[in-house]
């Protein structure tokens, strides 16, 4: 069984980075056409973060200097972001993310498994109480997929005749 929550359009990426020399307005009105677009399934993923998950997600947890824990409903809501990046090594021209630590470990913890007992248990616990990963971004984004991808292959589309219609002048 395959799932197509995507719209591939090749030239993309090679276009926003073209528009960005020849017109920089119009790529700032495409990546905030963009983030638009994404808005309801953005704003439908903040929606599904909870006011807390397990017990000890609400305790300090630093790992190698860097704090991953404690999970804050807000804080994982504000990490809710998209972007529109045109960098060699992105394979998505617009994405969305989740920056918040927490919210991104809570959401994805399992996918890959654990390299600890600690954390086979931490991975069980949360599945238990969550379900499988990808807990939140994704099965959320699903249910808005076929709306969000139909308007922005609309603005491509916009966006390709446009750039065509100046190459050809």
């Amino acid at each position: 069984m395959t799932v197509d929550v995507g719209v591939t359009v090749f030239g993309v990426k090679e276009a926003l980075k073209e528009l960005k020399n020849i017109d920089p307005e119009i790529r700032k009105i495409v990546d905030a056409k963009a983030k638009d677009i994404a808005r309801p399934a953005t704003d439908a993923i903040k929606a599904q973060y909870p006011e807390k998950y397990l017990s000890g997600m609400a305790k300090t947890w630093t790992q190698r200097g860097r704090q991953l824990f404690p999970y804050d409903q807000a804080a994982a809501r504000k990490g809710v972001v998209v972007k529109v990046d045109t960098g060699r090594k992105n394979l998505s021209v617009i994405r969305i993310e989740q920056k918040n630590p927490a919210a991104a470990i809570i959401d994805m913890a399992g996918k890959r498994g654990s390299d600890s007992p600690q954390g086979d248990m931490f991975i069980y616990n949360l599945t238990i109480n969550a379900g499988n990963p990808s807990r939140v971004m994704w099965p959320t984004f699903e249910r808005q997929a076929a709306q969000v991808n139909q308007q922005m292959f609309n603005v491509i589309k916009d966006l390709m005749a446009t750039l065509n219609k100046n190459l050809v002048m």
